[in-house]
């Protein structure tokens, strides 16, 4: 029996308002997620690993106040009263949420037999209010661009050379 390449239309979802940021690795997509989201009066990002969203979690902190920052993970919470921003591991990532924006980051890891399931889902129903991205890399553009009809795509190329 031959694979369907082409999802119903019943699972074809919008992507207005969605732009995936992609390119290969140190391109400054997760930094341009950084800006956009502190942009925003409030956000979440998610990221693959515990120790990237520590990383990530420190950085925003030093941009808005630990106050207003909450890290969930599947090992750390810190959740201050108040926090408008928060990073987490994509596992963590509510399945709905009411905030202006949203990133995921590394969504080629919907490919992943093990945790892809997670990041699909994220991918096709986690919106911000404002602005949504998707950062990760170029292969997953025809992906994405099948699943979310109207997916703005922007393309990075590699700000140095990796040794």
């Amino acid at each position: 029996m031959p694979i369907e390449t082409t999802p119903s239309p019943a699972l074809i979802l919008s992507g207005r308002d969605v732009t995936a940021v992609l390119g290969p690795t140190n391109t400054g997509k997760t930094h341009l997620a950084i800006e956009r989201m502190v942009a925003h009066e409030s956000g979440m990002i998610g990221l693959p690993l515990r120790l990237l969203a520590r990383e990530v979690y420190g950085r925003v902190c030093d941009k808005v106040g630990a106050d207003k920052v909450a890290l969930i993970t599947g090992e750390e919470k810190i959740q201050p009263k108040g926090a408008r921003y928060s990073v987490c591991t994509v596992e963590a990532l509510p399945r709905q949420t009411d905030v202006a924006f949203v990133a995921i980051d590394e969504v080629q890891l919907a490919a992943d037999l093990e945790r892809g399931h997670i990041f699909t889902d994220r991918i096709l129903h986690l919106r911000g209010r404002q602005e949504t991205l998707l950062l990760g890399a170029l292969t997953m553009r025809p992906i994405l661009e099948k699943l979310l009809r109207g997916l703005n795509v922007v393309t990075r190329p590699r700000m140095s050379i990796l040794a």
